[in-house]
């Protein structure tokens, strides 16, 4: 095996262990509220030092779509698509092409960022679609759509 391999290997390993972290942190701060919940009968004045905050709403991004478009504003978004679908050795779906478009501006392709690409690359594939430019190859898990070159 390679150094790439080895390496995207490495890299799966440890998104899947941020996930197992997350999905406990998420369980852990459920439990807290829950005791939190218990104390306040017993002691209606006690008050926890920290209490987790409830998100509402999206989760905020790292940067906001203005300052996405300082970052890959100069680059024409469109050609780059179609380039990367041209030098793909097989259809890829709308995340992949933003990771892959990410990469190419020194983005890591699990940078939050990469959501904010992938909107703006759904619509540029979609007005492809309708141009004959691209087509669906299918449909990655049921849901995603998978594009290619139209020949």
């Amino acid at each position: 095996m390679g150094v790439p391999e080895e390496l995207k290997a490495k890299r799966c390993e440890l998104a899947g262990r941020a996930r197992e972290l997350a999905a406990a942190l998420a369980e852990l701060q459920a439990q807290i509220v829950a005791v939190d919940k218990v104390i306040s009968i017993y002691e209606p004045e006690w008050k926890p030092d920290e209490q987790p905050k409830k998100r509402r709403g999206r989760p905020p991004m790292a940067i906001s779509a203005k300052e996405l478009d300082k970052l890959i504003g100069g680059t024409n978004k469109r050609q780059m698509t179609l380039e990367i679908l041209r030098t793909a050795r097989r259809p890829l779906s709308t995340a992949e092409c933003a990771q892959e478009f990410a990469t190419r501006h020194g983005l890591s392709g699990d940078d939050p960022q990469v959501a904010l690409i992938g909107n703006r690359l759904s619509s540029i594939l979609d007005a492809f679609q309708k141009a004959g430019r691209v087509r669906h190859a299918g449909m990655l898990d049921g849901h995603s759509r998978q594009w290619e070159i139209a020949a």
